[in-house]
């Protein structure tokens, strides 16, 4: 009987224990290294020249599935989509950045 209520009481006692969380991507603060195929998927590259621009030049395409135009008041996922191109604009309508996401 002794050993029962020993072996019940390890057990509540190992229940109360937690095991540690392997920390998350997110919660890294390390870069993550995209693969070379990846790396610039959207083709942010080619749209950098349209920072300091304002939103409404021809050559910026339209928000569509794969663009997103993100403005101070815009509410976005957080999921990352290697194909889709963020152009973030400031309050002015002005572009200041250009990236895949």
């Amino acid at each position: 009987m002794k050993h029962a209520l020993a072996l019940i009481a390890l057990a509540a006692m190992a229940a109360c224990t937690t095991t540690p969380v392997a920390k998350s991507p997110m919660g890294s603060s390390e870069t993550a290294v995209m693969p070379p195929e990846q790396a610039d998927a959207c083709k942010a590259a080619s749209y950098q020249t349209l920072i300091g621009k304002p939103a409404t030049d021809p050559a910026v395409p339209p928000a569509d599935k794969l663009v997103r135009h993100i403005r101070p008041d815009s509410i976005v996922t957080m999921d990352y989509v290697f194909k889709r191109l963020n152009i973030e604009i400031d309050m002015k309508g002005v572009i200041t950045g250009v990236r895949c996401g």
